[in-house]
């Protein structure tokens, strides 16, 4: 039961998270067509900190009290998180080869198109980095933040 019960736990935060990176993504993308870059990012990770905090809370860990000092630990857990991101994203893109991925597109006659390309480095320490930084928020929240209150 426990096993199932953890399982659920992470299906739900990771549904919460995909949903708040997609909240980031479209206030980032709204608010970057009216002011600069930093401003706008930063508000967006903040819309998306608060969305994934509250289905976090009522959703997954299934919290009601009116706890405001939660969303301020919440907080300091995520800027722990962002920590371990960039630093984690940091050592890989120092460890890992610089390969490109490139796709092109050609006519019949052999002639590019269009060519894209990705860096294989940027692409596998994003991924590993956005792992690290989830499970550390996912502990974090599990263990410390949204714990069950024990019954005495």
């Amino acid at each position: 039961m426990a096993i199932y019960q953890a399982s659920k736990q992470l299906t739900k935060f990771i549904i919460s998270g995909i949903l708040a990176v997609g909240v980031d993504f479209v206030v980032y993308f709204i608010l970057s067509q009216y002011m600069g870059a930093n401003e706008s990012k930063a508000l967006s990770f903040c819309s998306g900190m608060l969305v994934t905090y509250n289905l976090n809370k009522y959703w997954t860990w299934r919290q009601t009290d009116k706890n405001n000092k939660r969303l301020s630990l919440f907080a300091l857990l995520y800027f722990i998180a962002l920590i371990i991101n960039v630093s984690t994203n940091s050592a890989l893109l120092n460890s890992i080869p610089n390969y490109l991925f490139r796709i092109s597109i050609e006519s019949e006659m052999r002639e590019v198109l269009k060519s894209y390309a990705i860096g294989i480095d940027k692409l596998i320490a994003f991924t590993i980095a956005t792992a690290v930084s989830a499970t550390a928020t996912f502990i974090g929240q599990k263990y410390w933040l949204f714990k069950p209150k024990k019954l005495i």
